[in-house]
């Protein structure tokens, strides 16, 4: 959070960090890729919804050792 915090000091974009250490089974049956689910967080968390649309979502899926950057058209 504290790195978070001091790069965003110089510098417009807005920084999410997300941690799952698994999927549900289901999502796992239906072989869910980290990045969909980084989709399905992104809009969740509404990471598209920040004053200048620079919201970047780092996602970080442990089960399959995988990790997606999704970053809003700003």
């Amino acid at each position: 959070e504290q790195a978070i915090a001091a790069s965003e000091r110089t510098h417009a974009g807005e920084i999410r960090f997300v941690v799952e250490t698994n999927l549900h089974p289901l999502e796992i049956v239906n072989k869910k890729s980290a990045k969909k689910r980084a989709l399905e967080v992104f809009s969740h968390l509404h990471i598209w919804d920040t004053e200048h649309n620079n919201g970047v979502l780092i996602y970080l899926l442990l089960a399959d050792h995988d990790f997606e950057i999704l970053a809003d058209r700003g």
